[in-house]
Formats: C-alpha cells, structure tokens, sequence
C-alpha cells in the first residue's frame, strides 16, 4: 500500500471514529493498524479496513445484528460525505483525465531556483497535503516543499 493511500485510509479512520466518540463509544487505536476497538454498553466491535480483494470499512465480527447494520450505514454516511472526500459513485470524468482538478485543489509544489516550481502531486485536503510534506520533508532534507491551494483549477472546473 502506497503510503499516501494510507495516509488517506488513516484520516477515514479518524473521521468515522470522530463521529463514533460524539455518539458516546469508547474508541482504540490499534498500534500499527488500520483499525480501532469500538465499544459502548455491552456492544464491542472493531472497526478495520479489509485490503484488496474487498476494499472496504467494515465491523468485526460479523454477527448480523441490527446494531451492526445501524453503525455500518453511520459508517457509508460519514464516507459518502463530502469532508471525506469519498463517495459511492466515481467523480465525472473531464477532459480525457481520470480525476478532476475540482475534486483535488490542494497542491504539493517542490520550489526550484529562479523562483520556478514543480507540482509534486494533488490532494482532496489540506491535511493529506501536510502529510505527504512531512513525509518528502523526512527523506528529503534538502529540498522545499510548500502546500498551495489551486483557487483556479476549483473556479475553472465550476464553471463547466
């Protein structure tokens, strides 16, 4: 897994489990995990991203009970809203590219000389964007690197 798609996965993680502690469950965080021990009353689950072939969020264990499928739906909700950046359908393509500048305005830029600068990568949030900064910072001493938000790509893609 791409360390950037971890990041990713984490801040999911952190949003679902936000909403989680507000709704009065005692949450856990797995060390060196994507997943978190969930509880509240007598009801225990752990929240876990299954990898490839699934792909997916879901509780374990798999008993069938209404109260999974109640925190199973919160879960789809809290990921189908715009602040995490995923939805159930895939963003419209535009203009022959498999993702839209409108979806991804903050950007990585790595600063040359001569006031020059090169685009390192785009992000869905700004905090994915400080991530991956930090990340390139740590084996990367040497070079600088800045989050920018693209106001004209978001601008330019809304007037479409």
């Amino acid at each position: 897994m791409k360390h950037s798609q971890w990041l990713r996965l984490q801040a999911e993680g952190d949003r679902i489990v936000a909403s989680f502690r507000s709704d009065g469950f005692n949450c856990c965080k797995q060390p060196r995990h994507l997943s978190w021990h969930i509880s509240k009353d007598s009801m225990t689950y752990r929240l876990a991203w299954l990898p490839a072939p699934i792909n997916e969020w879901s509780l374990l264990p798999n008993d069938g009970t209404p109260q999974r499928e109640r925190l199973l739906a919160m879960i789809r909700s809290i990921l189908e809203h715009r602040g995490c950046g995923r939805t159930t359908e895939p963003f419209p393509k535009s203009n022959n590219s498999f993702w839209n500048q409108q979806y991804y305005p903050w950007t990585l830029v790595r600063l040359l000389p001569n006031a020059q600068h090169y685009t390192v990568a785009r992000f869905y949030s700004r905090t994915e964007a400080q991530n991956h900064q930090r990340f390139l910072a740590k084996w990367m001493p040497d070079a600088q690197f800045e989050v920018v938000f693209d106001a004209d790509a978001v601008t330019s893609t809304a007037k479409e």
